[in-house]
């Protein structure tokens, strides 16, 4: 593909300061961005485009730009996001069902949707128009999936699940699997049989060998816009808002209820029973022992506010000399009881 600098800002809604003529043949990244690409560049990186030769930059004001063109736009982040999309877009699937897949007669298969090979569809499936099953996908028994979703190859989806619309499933995601439940009897656990399903809203992602556990009872439930990385696990009965981030190697334990524009960053662990408020930010590794108040930002184990934490530690560093200064002090106190 071949766009001027000026044809690229009437698509990204921007406008251009510099030479708006020049042709763009990629979109790379601010290091590697050469004379036909284009980049972008957000504080603190701003400071380094005068040494950058790019064909433009993307920057949501004027700045010093050395001789690199200036294309300003209100969020160079989500504008380089549509570039990609537009320079490199995703692999297209003719819509048709494939031999090999094995669908039970009673499924329902909405117009343009494609089955690749090997997917099986168990009874009274009811899949939306425009969808993109690949190969090796298990969709159980009365699971619903919304139009315009895509199911990358080997994820499972069990029986009774509902997939909105426009959501992603990454490769080997398991929704809906048993919820961990077991009663103890003389020090013998006994499954819980858990009945409920999963059900997730429009514009989810589901990250690769995600696994997101059915509820005992009801549901467990994941909210509209929010996206999960990969290694993801969810437990019974979770509910999760709108809009939040799980990063990976996140764990939240069985019945914990998250609300809206939650972030959990990587290797979070949450315990099960609790409440979360919404737009609570929860630093890598920490780990959630109890309710939480919404608007936060939390770090460490057990959970406390990261300014809180960061004080911490920054005096555990210096406790080896700490606790040699206060040995020296009680010598001197027991040197003075003398």
């Amino acid at each position: 593909m071949r766009k001027t600098i000026q044809e690229l800002a009437t698509f990204l809604g921007g406008h251009v300061i510099g030479d708006g003529n020049r042709y763009i043949t990629d979109v790379k990244s601010l290091a590697e961005a050469k004379k036909t690409d284009i980049t972008f560049a957000v504080a603190p990186y701003t400071e380094y485009v005068p040494q950058v030769d790019a064909g433009a930059v993307m920057v949501t004001a004027e700045i010093p730009a050395g001789k690199n063109t200036l294309l300003v736009v209100e969020n160079p982040r989500l504008a380089f996001s549509r570039l990609l999309t537009l320079f490199h877009p995703r692999q297209t699937v003719e819509p048709g069902i494939h031999p090999t897949a094995v669908i039970d007669k009673s499924a329902d298969i909405g117009a343009y949707t494609a089955i690749m090979p090997y997917a099986v569809i168990g009874k009274n499936v009811k899949i939306g128009a425009h969808c993109t099953i690949y190969p090796y996908v298990f969709i159980g028994d009365q699971a619903q999936i919304g139009e315009g979703t895509t199911v990358y190859p080997g994820a499972v989806i069990h029986e009774n699940c509902v997939i909105g619309n426009h959501n992603v499933i990454r490769a080997h995601a398991v929704i809906g699997g048993e919820g961990f439940g077991f009663a103890t009897e003389q020090g013998k656990h006994i499954r819980i049989p858990q009945i409920g399903n999963v059900t997730i809203g429009d514009d989810v992602e589901v990250g690769a060998c995600t696994c997101i556990d059915n509820g005992t009872m009801g549901a467990t439930a994941v909210g509209r816009g929010t996206k999960i990385d990969n290694l993801v696990h969810l437990g019974h009965n979770v509910e999760i808002g709108d809009d939040c981030f799980l990063i990976a190697q996140t764990g939240i334990a069985g019945s914990t209820k998250a609300g809206n524009h939650v972030t959990f960053a990587g290797q979070t662990g949450c315990t099960g029973h609790i409440t979360i408020g919404d737009n609570t930010v929860f630093a890598g590794k920490t780990g959630i022992t109890g309710n939480i108040k919404g608007g936060g930002v939390y770090a460490g184990f057990p959970a406390r506010p990261h300014m809180e934490w960061s004080r911490t530690q920054a005096h555990l560093k210096h406790l080896p000399e700490l606790v040699k200064r206060v040995k020296e002090l009680e010598e001197r106190l027991a040197a003075l009881d003398k």
